[in-house]
């Protein structure tokens, strides 16, 4: 096991996580000892590897956890590719085959390390933002015209907790960029979930008749988008 890193408070209970670094987190009340807590930990130790195991999986995927090397794996609509660094002036990212050639304006200098990361973390997210701009252009185009909806304008972004807004008023669409690693049926569901809220802004019954009106299969595709990462 990692770490057990343990904290005290005015609590009833004993809560354990695991993080992002794999560390042990136990908040505990002040009265528990550490040999217990130990036995605790010990007796959860199946449900642990099995949440390590969630975000050593979820980690393979996240750009922010990579320093960008050769042979990282990087996911593209659904796809898994390995990255090939190419020292060059002139910038950009090109697909073959199973690979995704990075040429980047990097330095040799040890110093230049962080530097470097940095630049080819945003010459990725750039890349990325281009092909969602594109990709869901064309999805928002495809749907607002089957769905006889019309809409002002879009937004691509990075979301912490949604994968997708519509603002009614506005008539205006946001999309979460984490959709490009994902296979294009997972961002066609997420274009039909919010343009249905043009129709039904509420997620009540009538609302998901609209989505498997357009998306028949829509809910084999929610559970592509909730377990992806996790069945790779």
């Amino acid at each position: 096991m990692n770490e057990i890193i343990i904290e005290y408070k005015k609590i009833k209970n004993i809560y354990i996580r695991v993080k992002a670094d794999l560390n042990i987190y136990v908040t505990a009340p002040k009265r528990v000892s550490k040999k217990y807590i130990y036995e605790i930990v010990e007796s959860r130790k199946d449900w642990i590897e099995e949440r390590k195991e969630n975000i050593k999986k979820k980690n393979s995927y996240d750009i922010s956890k990579k320093e960008l090397i050769n042979g990282d794996k990087i996911y593209y609509l659904g796809k898994c590719y390995e990255l090939n660094i190419l020292k060059s002036k002139k910038e950009n990212i090109i697909i073959n085959e199973h690979i995704i050639n990075m040429y980047v304006n990097i330095k040799e200098d040890e110093k230049f390390i962080d530097a470097n990361i940095k630049k080819k973390y945003k010459l990725l997210e750039t890349w990325y933002k281009k092909e969602a701009l594109k990709l869901f252009n064309t999805l928002l185009k495809k749907y607002c015209l089957i769905m006889s909806l019309e809409i002002k304008g879009f937004t691509v972004k990075k979301l912490k907790s949604k994968w997708g807004s519509c603002d009614i008023l506005k008539k205006h669409i946001t999309l979460n960029l984490e959709l490009m690693k994902y296979p294009i049926i997972v961002s066609e569901y997420i274009v039909i979930h919010e343009l249905a809220h043009l129709i039904e802004a509420n997620h009540s019954k009538k609302f998901y008749e609209i989505i498997k009106k357009y998306m028949p299969e829509y809910k084999k595709v929610k559970k592509i988008l909730n377990s992806f990462f996790n069945d790779l």
